[in-house]
């Protein structure tokens, strides 16, 4: 892989990590069609540049990460969002450690999994549209089981861990706003794991300089993204908002399946 491929790869892969459309799937294709790339290939590629990702979420919601590390230290503090994403992770983590070798043994239809996730959010929007939505939804314990169930899923390419943590988090009731924000905190922990999980599931990995530079523009296209995402939030009903997310994961999902 020469250093314009990885730096393409790194953008897609920032472009639609927080998009509820499998960022797995899109750059693993993106890699296997356009590029060339075999699947297992394509595939490792694909996860790695999610450490691009990962680090434009930590340097994001970094003022964020440190309240929590604060709130943990403190006995007062309200401890409601780490607790969540404790929770959260070690249920995704149950689901998604023998996925994630699953993963590189057998070749998945993309197309599949993001169509249902679309049609889930177009299910969402019409399901909610007379109610008002994620009015001052409460962070507890209870709302982190189903999110952090269907996150271990999105080990598997094909199943975008944005969109079934997004679907999830909208079905309990949280804003829009408040459910993207929920979703990208949720990332952080989780893909650390599957970061450190990569070289012991593939032995023959080996993180290039083009690899890097890929990783890089990810983080880059990422950070810019999720600015865009939550301000896109802010300005939107909740109804055209899920309804419009729904129709382009959909449609999404049947060009990928179709192609």
């Amino acid at each position: 892989m020469d250093l314009f491929s990885a730096i393409i790869l790194g953008i897609v892969q920032g472009l639609v990590e927080w998009l509820p459309i499998s960022s797995e799937a899109t750059v693993t294709l993106t890699a296997k069609f356009l590029l060339g790339m075999d699947y297992q290939e394509a595939l490792s590629v694909s996860v790695f540049l999610h450490w691009g990702t990962l680090i434009a979420a930590v340097i994001y919601f970094r003022k964020e990460l440190l309240q929590m590390a604060k709130d943990i230290l403190s006995r007062n503090a309200n401890k409601d969002l780490p607790v969540f994403l404790i929770i959260t992770t070690l249920l995704s983590g149950i689901i998604a450690t023998p996925l994630l070798f699953l993963a590189f043994t057998i070749e998945i239809p993309d197309g599949l999994f993001t169509i249902f996730i679309g049609i889930f959010l177009l299910f969402i929007a019409f399901l909610q549209k007379n109610q008002k939505a994620g009015v001052n939804q409460k962070i507890e314990w209870k709302k982190a089981i189903i999110p952090g169930l269907a996150q271990g899923f999105s080990a598997l390419p094909g199943i975008s861990r944005s969109g079934i943590t997004l679907a999830t988090l909208l079905a309990e009731k949280f804003p829009l706003k408040d459910a993207l924000r929920l979703s990208f905190l949720m990332s952080i922990p989780i893909v650390f794991a599957a970061e450190l999980m990569l070289p012991v599931i593939k032995h023959d990995f080996a993180v290039t300089p083009e690899m890097l530079a890929g990783a890089a523009a990810a983080a880059i296209a990422g950070f810019l993204s999720i600015s865009a995402l939550l301000k896109f939030a802010e300005k939107v009903n909740f109804f055209r908002a899920t309804l419009t997310l729904g129709a382009i994961v959909l449609t999404a999902g049947l060009l990928i399946y179709i192609l």
